[in-house]
């Protein structure tokens, strides 16, 4: 294989490697807001108080954007199942 062609494939290659790189880093930023909470911390902190940081952690994961019922409903639900094994 001639040198030429060897050089125009090495900067292919290497060309691909930096838009794959590129595009990985644009779709974590885009995609993940690692600070962000569905529910204010307003409405978060008398559940925290009530059923725990990781109930409402949970909860605000499975619920809907900024649907304070659903983590209160959820969030009462896994305490109440973790207070009922633990009692076994």
């Amino acid at each position: 294989m001639p040198v030429s062609q060897q050089l125009d494939l090495f900067g292919f290659a290497l060309s691909a490697l930096l838009l794959t790189g590129v595009a990985v880093i644009v779709n974590r930023a885009i995609s993940s807001n690692p600070g962000h909470h569905s529910i204010s911390w307003e409405a978060k902190k008398p559940l925290v108080e009530r059923y725990g940081t990781w109930a409402v952690n949970r909860a605000e994961a499975f619920c809907p954007e900024n649907d304070v019922a659903c983590v209160a409903r959820e969030a009462r639900r896994l305490y109440e199942v973790y207070q009922s094994r633990r009692g076994i």
